[in-house]
């Protein structure tokens, strides 16, 4: 029987699964998206262009940027990508394991976790070669594959597409509508703080100290949002998965 998504519960559920975890999701995101993304931002040089640059010019350089630091790009990937399978196994695993036992348990499902997130990418990206539409369909289909992952211990990368793909079935406008509200939504959120809290920093301090300071604010409000985010793919995967059996159990105990 498919579930119809109710959008302000899972929202409830959103600010419920940040708050009970808050602790341990920062904590985790601290060290492997807030001090990876600060070491890549402080330590590697931006490329320089002239202020008179075509946009060609400008392609040129980010593109040249990337290949040079192709290998920092990559392993920071996989740090934001361990980062969110240990939130998700923190959030979603049954056996409620501390931040050890999940960075344990989010190493031994990182490969394919990592794998089925560029298989993903993939597909979404030659659905969107067809007039953008497809491509944001695929997406809304395999959105809860990771927290199905996790929480279900499918380590089948198929296994988990297939289970998003049955799980957002019926819904697939509903679980649109609400990943476009709370991203769009935390897109403002994200460029008004970063440019007012820039602002300030650059009022009252200048040079160096004054860039050091507002690439930090940009990297804390980051972490945050990109906990946000985690903890919405696991909401909307409880929503429409309903409680699990051990759920039930403890309901009726």
């Amino acid at each position: 029987m498919t579930r119809k998504l109710d959008l302000s519960a899972c929202w409830n559920d959103v600010m419920h699964v940040f708050r009970s975890n808050r602790e341990l999701l920062l904590s985790v995101a601290g060290v492997f998206i807030l001090l990876p993304s600060l070491a890549f931002a402080l330590f590697v040089d931006r490329p320089v262009t002239p202020a008179d640059a075509d946009l060609e010019t400008l392609y040129q350089g980010m593109q040249q940027f990337y290949v040079d630091n192709i290998v920092w790009i990559m392993l920071i990937g996989l740090a934001n990508g361990f980062a969110s399978v240990v939130m998700l196994v923190l959030i979603l695993d049954a056996d409620k394991p501390s931040v050890g036992e999940a960075m344990r348990k989010g190493l031994s499902i990182l490969l394919p976790f990592w794998a089925m997130g560029i298989l993903s990418g993939v597909l979404v990206f030659f659905g969107s070669l067809a007039f953008v539409l497809p491509g944001i369909y695929v997406f809304i289909k395999l959105v809860v594959a990771g927290p199905a992952m996790v929480a279900e211990r499918t380590y089948n990368i198929s296994k988990a597409l297939r289970r998003s793909w049955a799980l957002t079935k019926g819904n697939s406008g509903r679980v649109l509508l609400f990943v476009v509200v709370v991203a769009v939504t935390a897109f403002f959120v994200y460029i008004t703080s970063v440019t007012v809290i820039g602002l300030v920093i650059r009022l009252a301090v200048e040079g160096g100290l004054a860039d050091t300071l507002t690439t930090l604010v940009d990297g804390v409000i980051s972490m945050f949002l990109a906990v946000l985010m985690v903890c919405v793919y696991a909401a909307l995967y409880r929503q429409l998965a309903g409680p699990s059996a051990d759920e039930m159990a403890d309901t009726f105990s």
